[in-house]
This record gives structure tokens, sequence and C-alpha cells, in this order.
């Protein structure tokens, strides 16, 4: 038969395919029922070398046809196992890199807080100080939002609010340390008088 060929061929190429898959970590649970598919698979294509043995060859075209036509769909099933399971790595990934970057603007926020604070207790320049506190408070906003679209299984989004997070906390960091820069002492030290 003609469709015998085809039809040994879509078989080998299935088992590579989920050997491929297994390799790019796909899991046997998930390949299983290709792998089941693909018995079935070997079975139709040993009854079709069975029928073209015994010269039924109408008989061998048809169940190579309906064999091939399965070969296909399980062709589909394995090739979407293995996008999920790389898109389950990206996002294991990005989630990853949004945890990351959560701790490091939570530990950029508390030091941009102490040198609000800093600010605020002494004689810094009013302009430095209200823009160090505004831009505090859209860093601790943005972190905040982070987390929650991180919580929401949205690490992309999460790590598009940490980017503008971090940039507002180097501003309040630069701002409250310009309020406080030398020249505009923060708060001097008050010497206690003696009394003679």
């Amino acid at each position: 038969s003609k469709r015998l060929a085809p039809m040994e061929e879509c078989v080998a190429r299935l088992q590579r395919a989920v050997a491929m898959a297994a390799d790019a970590g796909v899991s046997a649970g998930t390949l299983a029922p290709a792998n089941s598919s693909i018995a079935d698979a070997q079975d139709t294509l040993d009854e079709v070398r069975k029928l073209v043995q015994q010269n039924k060859s109408r008989e061998a075209t048809e169940r190579a046809t309906r064999g091939l036509e399965a070969c296909e769909k399980i062709d589909s099933m394995v090739l979407k196992a293995r996008q999920d399971t790389a898109e389950r790595k990206a996002r294991a990934q990005l989630v990853s890199a949004a945890e990351a970057r959560i701790a490091q603007t939570a530990a950029c926020v508390d030091g941009a807080r102490q040198v609000v604070r800093r600010t605020g207790a002494g004689r810094a320049r009013k302009a430095e100080a209200m823009e160090a506190k505004s831009a505090l408070d859209s860093a601790a906003s943005g972190l905040r939002q982070a987390r929650e679209l991180l919580a929401q299984n949205d690490p992309k989004g999460a790590l598009g609010l940490l980017d503008a997070a971090q940039a507002d906390c180097q501003t309040a960091q630069a701002a409250g340390a310009q309020g406080a820069a030398p020249g505009k002492p923060a708060s001097a030290p008050v010497k206690p008088r003696r009394d003679r």
C-alpha cells in the first residue's frame, strides 16, 4: 500500500517528538495520552502491514488513511504539550524575576523612607523634602500594586510597575539627600550650655 511508508514515518516521527518533548521538560503525565495514542497508531500500522500481506489493499489503504489522520492529531497534541510547558517555564521565570525585583524595590523604599524621615526631621529645603515625599509615596504605591498584580498571576504587569517604582524610589532618595545636603544642615546637634 502507498500509505504504509507514510504511516511508518508518522509513527517514528511521533516517537521522536515525544522523546524530544520529554527532554524539553514536558511531564510524563502530560505525555501519557500521546504515548497511548502512539501505541494505538503502532497497532494500526501492524494491522495495515497484515492487510497488505493478505493482499487486502483497499482495506489496508482505508486503515492507513485513518491512521495517518490520527497521527496528525497526536502530532498536534505533542506540539501543544511542548508549547504549554515552554509557556509555564517562561511564566515561572517572570514570576521569579518579579519576586526578586519586589525584594530589591522594597529595600529601596525602606532606605528612601529613612532618608525622607531624616530630611523631614531636620531643616531641609522644603521643595526637596516635598519632592522626596511625593516620589516615596509613588514608589510605595507602585510596589503595593506590583505585589497585587503578582498575586493575580500577572508577573509582566508587576515588572512594569516595578520599573517605575524603582525609578521613583531613586528619585526619593536623591531628593531627600539633596534636601539634607551640607550647607543646609539637617539637624545640627545642640551643645548644652555650661553654667559657671
